[in-house]
C-alpha cells in the first residue's frame, strides 16, 4: 500500500522500511536588530506647544528629570486661583487711581480758592492804604492812574411800597427762658417780632457764622435798590463757574440766559441761589464789593450792629459774621413787607420762559421741603431761610404766627449737625414757648451781663 507522500513522517522507522537518508532541518537564524544606519542629518525633534512650554501650571523640572505637568483639576483649579487675584489686583490699582484723582482735585480746588483769597486779600490791603495796584506785566512802566479819593453816591430807589428804615432792638426780659438740653442745636433764640423780646435763648449772645441766611440781607438791599424787578438780567458763565467751583448751591440758572429781577429774587430765596445772588449784586451796584457794602450800610440802619458782611452769597469768611438776634431782626424787618413776605413764603415758583428753560425754571424752597409749618400747632410758618457751611453748620430762621392771636414770633437756630435738628428745634420753640403755653415760674435770665 502506497503511503500518502503528503502525511508527515514520525516515530522509528521500521525494518521492512528502506531507510530514507536522515535530513536536517536548521532553524532560521536569529536576526538581530542591526544599527540604524548612520546619517548626517539630525533627527527631527517634536515641536512642543508654545503656550504649554510657557505655562506656568507645570512643575518646574528637576536635573535629569521630566517635566511633568499637573493632574487637569488641578490646573483649572490654580487658573481661577490666578484669575481671582489678578481681578483683584486690578480692582485695587483702579480704587487707587480714583483716589489719587480726588486728591489732585481737591488740591487743585484748595490752590484756586487760595490763589482768589490772596488776590482778595492783596486788593483789598493796596485799596485800604490807598496805594494803587501796580500791573504784573515787567514791560508796563506807566504808572496807574490815581483813583478818585471818594465814588458819588449810588441813588437810593424808594418806592411807596419799600420798607421803611426802623430797627426792631432786641429785649432780654426777666422771664426769658434758658434752653439746654431740650434743643439739640448749639444756638438758639425765639423772639417777639413786634417788641423784640427775647423769650426763650441758648447761647444768644455768641456770633456765629449765619452762611446762607446772608441771602436775606441780598434779597433786601436788591429789591430796595432795583427799580424795575420786571427788568432783565443776563446771566453769564463767568458769574456762574467760580462759585460751582467753591460748592456754593446754585437755582439752576444757565449762562447767556436773561433771567427777571423777580426771578432772581426767588432764586436767592428759595434754593438759596449763589448765582442769583451774585447777579442780583452786580444788577444793583455793578460789582460785589459795592453791593456789600450797601448790605452794611442798611444792618447799620437796622441795628443789627454785631453784624459784618464780606459777600452776598453766605460763604464762609472769617470776618463774615452775625447773631441770632440780628438775624431775627432781619427777617421780622422783612416780613413786615407784602411782596418780600410772599418771597419768603412761598413753597415753589415757577420762572418766566426762557430760551434755556422753555418751560420756566422750578424753584423750590429749603424751608417748606423740609416743613409744613403747621407742625407745632400753636403757630403757622410764614416763611423763612436756611444756611448751611461747614464752619456754621445748619442754620434756619423763620417767621410764625400765633394762630390764636396773630401775634408774630421769629425763631433762628445755627450749629446744627444734620438738616432736621434746626426744624425739630424751631417747632419744639414754637409749640411750647409761644402765647399761652409760655411757662409760669421763670427760668433764669439769659441777659448779657455787664
Amino acid at each position: 500500500m502506497q503511503q500518502d507522500p503528503r502525511r508527515r513522517q514520525t516515530g522509528q522507522p521500521t525494518a521492512n522500511r528502506r531507510t530514507a537518508p536522515q535530513r536536517t532541518v536548521q532553524s532560521p537564524p536569529t536576526r538581530q536588530p542591526s544599527a540604524p544606519p548612520q546619517s548626517s542629518r539630525q533627527p527631527k525633534q517634536p515641536q512642543q506647544n508654545a503656550y504649554r512650554s510657557a505655562s506656568p501650571y507645570t512643575v518646574a523640572p528637576r536635573p535629569g528629570t521630566q517635566r511633568v505637568p499637573y493632574p487637569p483639576t488641578e490646573q483649572r483649579r490654580r487658573q481661577m486661583l490666578r484669575r481671582k487675584q489678578r481681578r483683584k489686583r486690578m480692582l485695587l490699582l483702579a480704587i487707587v487711581c480714583i483716589l489719587c484723582l480726588l486728591l489732585l482735585a481737591g488740591l487743585v480746588t484748595a490752590a484756586v480758592s487760595a490763589i482768589r483769597q490772596a488776590l482778595a486779600g492783596r486788593d483789598d490791603t493796596l485799596s485800604d492804604s490807598g496805594i494803587p495796584a501796580v500791573s504784573d506785566n515787567a514791560a508796563d512802566t506807566t504808572a496807574a492812574p490815581i483813583p478818585a479819593e471818594t465814588e458819588p453816591p449810588l441813588p437810593e430807589y424808594k418806592a411807596p411800597n419799600r420798607i421803611d428804615a426802623s430797627a426792631i432792638k432786641p429785649i432780654f426780659r426777666n422771664d426769658t427762658a434758658v434752653l439746654t438740653d431740650t434743643i439739640s442745636c448749639p444756638h438758639a433764640i425765639l423772639m417777639n417780632a413786634q417788641t423784640g423780646a427775647v423769650i426763650a435763648g441758648k447761647n444768644a449772645e455768641d456770633v456765629i457764622y449765619p452762611a446762607s441766611m446772608t441771602k436775606l440781607m441780598t434779597v433786601l438791599v436788591a429789591y430796595e435798590m432795583i427799580p424795575d424787578l420786571d427788568a432783565t438780567f443776563r446771566m453769564t458763565q463767568d458769574i456762574i463757574d467760580p462759585l460751582y467751583i467753591d460748592g456754593l448751591s446754585l437755582a439752576g440758572f444757565a449762562g447767556g440766559e436773561e433771567v427777571v429781577i423777580r426771578d432772581l429774587l426767588y432764586g436767592s430765596a428759595l434754593p438759596s441761589g449763589a448765582e442769583a445772588s451774585y447777579a442780583l449784586a452786580i444788577a444793583a451796584c455793578g460789582s460785589e464789593e459795592a453791593f456789600v457794602q450797601k448790605m452794611n450800610d442798611r444792618a447799620e440802619l437796622l441795628g443789627m450792629y454785631m453784624t459784618e458782611f464780606r459777600n452776598c452769597t453766605g460763604a464762609h469768611h472769617p470776618d463774615h459774621v452775625s447773631t441770632l438776634y440780628d438775624i431775627g431782626i432781619l427777617i421780622a424787618f422783612m416780613m413786615q413787607n407784602e411782596e418780600l413776605a410772599e418771597i419768603l413764603g412761598t413753597y415753589q415758583h415757577t420762572t418766566t420762559p426762557t430760551p434755556q428753560h422753555p418751560e420756566g425754571l422750578v424753584l423750590t424752597s429749603t424751608v417748606f421741603s423740609r416743613m409744613e409749618g403747621s407742625e407745632s400747632g400753636t403757630c403757622t410758618v410764614l416763611g423763612g431761610k436756611t444756611g448751611y457751611t461747614v464752619q456754621g453748620g445748619q442754620c434756619l430762621a423763620t417767621y410764625a404766627e400765633s394762630r390764636t392771636t396773630g401775634e408774630g414770633f421769629v425763631c433762628v437756630t445755627a450749629g446744627g449737625d444734620t438738616k432736621w435738628r434746626p426744624v425739630y428745634d424751631s417747632i419744639y420753640l414754637y409749640q411750647f414757648y409761644t402765647a399761652s403755653l409760655l411757662p409760669t415760674t421763670p427760668p433764669p435770665s439769659i441777659a448779657p451781663t455787664e
